[in-house]
C-alpha cells in the first residue's frame, strides 16, 4: 500500500486526538485516586479515633476509681498491633499514650497544637503523614467528665509511591499507544478514503469527448455521493456548453461559407472569362466588395454572440441620448440601405437618456436596421423612432414587407443545434436588450393601408443623477 499524505495527516490528527483524550483521562484518574486514596484514608483514622475512645471509655466504666492515665494506657497496651498509630492528649496538654513511632507522633502534636484544625496534613521534615484530631469528654464519675484529644495518623506514602507507580506506567505507555493509533489511525484513513480514491479512477475515466458518462452515486447520501453528484452535475454543464461550442462552430461556418462562396465564385468566374473588361471587373470587384463587407458583418456578429454565450456582464457606464443615437445610426446606414434599395426615415425622436453600453447599444440599433433594409420592400422606407412608453424608453424599428427574419426565438439565442440561421443578428439585438435589463420583441402592427414589422428595445430610464452646488 503506496504512503499517502492525505491518510498520514488523518491518521497523524487520528492519533493526536486520541493521546489528547488519553492524557485528560489519565490525569482525571491521577487526580481521582489521589482523592480517593485520602478521602479512605480519612474514613480509617476517623474510625481508629472513635475506637479508641470506645475503648477509654469502657476501661473507666470497668474501673470507675481509676485515673484517665491509666485507662489510656490500658488501652495502649490491649490495643492490636494492626499498624494503627495514635496519641491521647489530656485537657492540659500533656500526652496520655502514644501508639506508633514517638518522634513522628511528637511533630504531629505540635502541628495540631499549632493549626488546632481537625484533619492534619505533615509532608515536611521527610514526613508524609495525615492525621485525624477529634475531641471526646469521658465521664470520670456521674456528675464530672474529663476533656481528651485523640489524634490518629497514618503515612501517606503508599498512596504517593501507587499514584507515583500509574503516573511512571502511563507515561511509559503513552508513546507506545501513541504510535499505535497512528498505525491504526493510518489503516482507518485508508478503508474511509477507498470511496475517494473509487472516485478517483471514475473520474479519470471519462474522456473528454465522451462527457455523456457520469458518476455513481450511493443512496448513502454521505460526502463523497454529494461529491459525485456535484460533479456530474459538471459535466452536465460541460456537456452543454461542449455542445454549444460545436453549435457555434458550425453556426460561424454556416454564416461565412456563403459570403466566401461568392467571393470565390465571382474571383473564379472573372479569371476564367475570355473577354476581361475595365467595366466587367469593376462589377465583379464590387460584389466581391459586397460579399466581404456580408462576411465582415457576420464575423463581427459572431464575435459578439459569442460575448454573449460567455455570460460575462455588461459594464453600463454611458449616459446615452437615444435622439443623437438615432441620427448617428441612420447616418452610418444611408450607404448600405441605398445598395439595398432602400430609404431610412427618422420618426419621433424623444429627448430621452439611458444609461448603457454606448457601444453595444450602437451595434444592436444597426442590427435592427440591417435586418429591416435587407429583408423589407421597397413599399415604404425604414422608420426609426424613440419615445417613452408605460415608463420605459422604447426604440423602435418599423418596416413593409415580410416579417423579420429570426423574430422567433433562434437557435443562436437558445444554443441548439446551430443549423442554418439568418437571424443571427437578432439574435444579437436580444442579448443587447436583456443585458441592459430590458427587453426585445417582434410584433406586426397595423400601418397606413398595411402591415407593417415593428421591432422594439425597451430599455429603463437613467436614474436623475445629484450634483452639488459649487
Amino acid at each position: 500500500m503506496a504512503s499517502s499524505r492525505l491518510r498520514l495527516r488523518l491518521a497523524a490528527g487520528f492519533a493526536l486526538a486520541f493521546a489528547g483524550g488519553l492524557s485528560l483521562l489519565a490525569v482525571g484518574a491521577l487526580g481521582y485516586l489521589w482523592r480517593e486514596s485520602n478521602r479512605r484514608l480519612d474514613q480509617r483514622l476517623d474510625a481508629v479515633t472513635s475506637g479508641v475512645a470506645y475503648a477509654i471509655r469502657r476501661e473507666t466504666d470497668e474501673t470507675p476509681d481509676s485515673s484517665l492515665a491509666f485507662a489510656a494506657s490500658e488501652v495502649v497496651d490491649e490495643w492490636p498491633r494492626n499498624g494503627d498509630a495514635f496519641l491521647i492528649v489530656a485537657a492540659n496538654d500533656s500526652t496520655l499514650a502514644i501508639v506508633g513511632p514517638a518522634a513522628d507522633a511528637a511533630r504531629i502534636r505540635n502541628a495540631w497544637r499549632i493549626a488546632h484544625q481537625e484533619r492534619i496534613v505533615l509532608d515536611s521534615g521527610g514526613l508524609d503523614y495525615r492525621a485525624v484530631a477529634h475531641p471526646f469528654a469521658i465521664a470520670s464519675d456521674s456528675l464530672h467528665t474529663q476533656p481528651l484529644t485523640i489524634i490518629a495518623f497514618a503515612s501517606t506514602e503508599g498512596i504517593e509511591s501507587d499514584t507515583e507507580l500509574l503516573g511512571v506506567s502511563l507515561a511509559i505507555a503513552a508513546p507506545l499507544i501513541l504510535l499505535i493509533s497512528l498505525t491504526a489511525g493510518y489503516l482507518m484513513a485508508h478503508g474511509a478514503l477507498r470511496p475517494v480514491t473509487q472516485l478517483t479512477s471514475d473520474i479519470a475515466s471519462i474522456a473528454p469527448t465522451d462527457l455523456s458518462r457520469r458518476l455513481p452515486i450511493d443512496a448513502s447520501r454521505d460526502e463523497v455521493s454529494l461529491l459525485a453528484s456535484e460533479f456530474n452535475a459538471l459535466l452536465a454543464r460541460l456537456e452543454d456548453a461542449q455542445s454549444r461550442n460545436r453549435g457555434f462552430v458550425r453556426e460561424a461556418a454556416h454564416q461565412i461559407r456563403t459570403p466566401l462562396t461568392l467571393v470565390l465564385g465571382e474571383a473564379v468566374h472573372e479569371l476564367s472569362s475570355p473577354d476581361p473588361s475595365e467595366t466587367r471587373m469593376r462589377a465583379t470587384l464590387g460584389r466581391i466588395r459586397t460579399a466581404a463587407e456580408h462576411m465582415r458583418r457576420r464575423v463581427d456578429e459572431l464575435f459578439l454572440l459569442a460575448e454573449a454565450r460567455t455570460g460575462e456582464p455588461v459594464r453600463l457606464e454611458d449616459d446615452v441620448e437615444l435622439d443623437g443615437l438615432l441620427l448617428d445610426c441612420t447616418d452610418l446606414m444611408r450607404s448600405r440601405a441605398k445598395t439595398l434599395g432602400r430609404a431610412l426615415a427618422i420618426g419621433q425622436a424623444e429627448p430621452i437618456v439611458v444609461r448603457a453600453n454606448a457601444p453595444l447599444l450602437q451595434e444592436a440599433m444597426l442590427e435592427l436596421l440591417e435586418n429591416a433594409c435587407r429583408h423589407g420592400t421597397g413599399d415604404g422606407p425604414v422608420t426609426v423612432s424613440c419615445s417613452l412608453v408605460d415608463g420605459a424608453a422604447a426604440i423602435d424599428v418599423t418596416s413593409s414587407g415580410s416579417e423579420f427574419v429570426g423574430d422567433r426565438d433562434s437557435s443562436a439565442a437558445n444554443g441548439n443545434d446551430g443549423r442554418a440561421n439568418n437571424g443571427l443578428g437578432l439574435a444579437i439585438v436580444r442579448w443587447v436588450a436583456q443585458s441592459h435589463r430590458g427587453a426585445f420583441s417582434v410584433t406586426r402592427v397595423a400601418g397606413h393601408g398595411a402591415w407593417v414589422n415593428r421591432a422594439r428595445i425597451l430599455l429603463p430610464l437613467a436614474e436623475p443623477r445629484e450634483f452639488l452646488a459649487t
